[in-house]
């Protein structure tokens, strides 16, 4: 019983991290379009460096290999 409350549990996880993923894959699109048009400035690009590690660990935890990682 308690395998079975642990593997929804793990299933709820995955299912949120990738509804999750969903909305920020749109923010970080919009984000990453909007701080490339227009500004002479490099720098503003900065926000993007620790946006994309956010997204690409996301990324990994709801498809695919940070979960083979952890089970092992």
């Amino acid at each position: 019983l308690q395998n079975l409350i642990r593997e929804r549990q793990t299933a709820m996880q995955i299912v949120w991290t990738r509804e999750f993923l969903k909305y920020f894959r749109t923010f970080f699109g919009l984000a990453a379009v909007i701080l490339t048009t227009g500004y002479e400035n490099r720098a503003v690009l900065l926000p993007i460096l620790p946006l994309s590690f956010v997204f690409s660990y996301h990324y990994d935890m709801g498809y695919g290999t940070l979960l083979q990682r952890i089970k092992g």
